[in-house]
């Protein structure tokens, strides 16, 4: 099937989708339905808040403990202090990666020697010298069917196409917006299907080549994937269709590849997990509004903008309208999982919180517009629409308050689903395992973990961006007027 099929097939929620589930799967929408306590204009304007995005933007990628990270969580804490909002630090340490320099040379048996255009390379992969490791270039199959055998000091080239993501299996629609979008079947988002290269380190492998086969090599250039992974033992580039293709062409004939990955571990490296608290009416039931703030690029993540956002508007209303205080966790760990608890540290540290939360709202990946490859795989552009947003909650209370919420916004393409087959994606499930009611907002654009030095600033929206916050500001006034057991309401 072509790649213009989204990388996804698509499928009308009014016709198939909805003749497995029934229109009863749909939640009822009250049309033109209006927020009471929603005050706009108090609201940062769209130009404040892309202000900010610029900014970060311009810090560069934002793993987990660098220079850009530290920077960035700085800045969202002394502006959060600012406002008038409580903010404690949870303090981490890590053995920081960091890629310095990579390339890939390729001395065929005859001909001339040169120099293969890398896409980017497995993060916390092995390192090298500067001069690289060099060996015979072995072909070793095609991801998940691999050949182990005669890898001993050798360069292991591998093939792998993207993982499919059967949205119209794991998710019920609790509603979509607009009501006659198309809601995909499927997805196959840019991100690498190989996500562990230590059996190769122990056939003996002295590094690995993977190859996009299905993607473009624009739409693969500078993707960190997969991330959040522990150190692999041997180093991994990787390279796009053609240059993969050239290299089998070359190895059939004998080939010798030198793979240079320069890279420095930096032990101990500290980073900061922020919990802002803004005191409402009542400190014995809290709304949580939480994201994580370490990402490759200018949309993942900058959740921590939306709740910045969020945080002035609400710091502006008077503490008698506000019910409940709102706890505002901006985690850190997501690109380092194997050290960094991020959400999973604060339910553990916090279980009176988590008690005390009868709602959480989840908000990553904020004004996201949609790129797509050709049916050719070879030109990367943008649709001119927005990305698809999958908003997951299990419960039907907050699915009709965000469906609701989305009615007439400039946040068009969002579907609200019911994560029926473990459909969680992000920083939402854990928060949901804990028992907390809970609406995960997330994105999955292409060039999510892309990581170039523009953060993909292009390819966002400074008005979906702003619709997005305004929605969030709705929800969470919702939220704040319901009781605890309407938003657990199963039925």
């Amino acid at each position: 099937m072509p790649v213009s099929r989204r990388h996804f097939m698509e499928t009308a929620v009014s016709a198939s989708t909805l003749g497995v589930l029934g229109r009863d799967a749909l939640l009822p929408v009250a049309r033109g339905a209006t927020v009471p306590d929603y005050r706009p204009n108090l609201l940062p304007s769209q130009k404040e808040v892309w202000d900010w995005q610029v900014w970060m933007a311009k810090l560069g990628p934002k793993y987990t403990g660098n220079k850009a990270h530290a920077t960035f969580v700085d800045f969202l804490a002394s502006h959060l202090q600012e406002l008038g909002l409580d903010v404690a630090r949870e303090h981490y340490s890590f053995p920081r990666w960091e890629a310095r320099r990579w390339a890939l040379t390729v001395n065929p048996a005859s001909g001339q020697s040169f120099q293969a255009p890398v896409t980017s390379y497995f993060p916390y992969s092995g390192q090298t010298p500067a001069g690289g490791v060099s060996g015979d270039l072995v072909y070793a199959g095609h991801n998940p069917s691999f050949d182990l055998g005669g890898l001993q000091g050798k360069i292991a080239l591998v093939d792998f196409a993207v993982n499919t993501r059967q949205f119209g299996e794991i998710y019920k629609p609790w509603g979509i917006y607009p009501s006659d979008a198309h809601f995909p079947a499927e997805v196959h988002p840019a991100r690498a299907a190989i996500s562990d290269l230590t059996p190769f380190q122990k056939a003996g492998a002295v590094g690995v080549i993977l190859v996009w086969t299905d993607v473009s090599d624009a739409n693969a250039m500078d993707q960190y994937t997969p991330f959040s992974r522990p150190p692999q033992g041997v180093p991994g580039l990787y390279v796009g269709r053609e240059t993969g293709a050239k290299l089998k062409e070359m190895l059939r004939s004998g080939a010798k590849a030198t793979l240079v990955l320069e890279a420095e571990t930096f032990p101990d490296t500290s980073t900061d997990t922020l919990i802002a608290t803004l005191p409402g009416v009542s400190s014995n039931e809290v709304i949580l509004v939480n994201t994580h703030t370490d990402g490759p690029n200018a949309t993942e993540e900058n959740g921590g903008l939306g709740i910045l956002a969020l945080a002035k508007y609400f710091s502006r209303i008077p503490k008698a309208d506000r019910k409940r205080t709102l706890v505002f966790p901006l985690t850190t760990g997501h690109f380092a999982g194997p050290w960094v608890p991020s959400i999973r540290g604060v339910i553990q540290k916090y279980p009176d919180l988590i008690h005390n939360a009868v709602a959480a709202l989840t908000v990553e990946h904020l004004g996201c517009r949609e790129w797509l490859d050709d049916d050719a795989r070879l030109n990367y552009k943008p649709t001119g629409e927005n990305e698809w947003a999958v908003a997951i909650t299990e419960l039907p209370s907050p699915g009709k308050i965000l469906v609701e919420a989305l009615q007439g916004s400039g946040d068009r393409k969002t579907a609200v689903v019911n994560p029926v087959h473990g459909g969680w994606l992000g920083k939402g499930g854990s928060l949901a395992r804990a028992g907390v009611p809970t609406i995960g907002y997330i994105p999955q654009p292409n060039y999510l973990l892309a990581g170039p030095a523009d953060g993909c600033i292009e390819k966002l929206s400074p008005e979906r961006l702003h619709s997005e916050i305004e929605v969030f500001a709705k929800v969470i006034h919702k939220m704040d007027s319901m009781s605890a057991a309407e938003l657990k309401q199963k039925a």
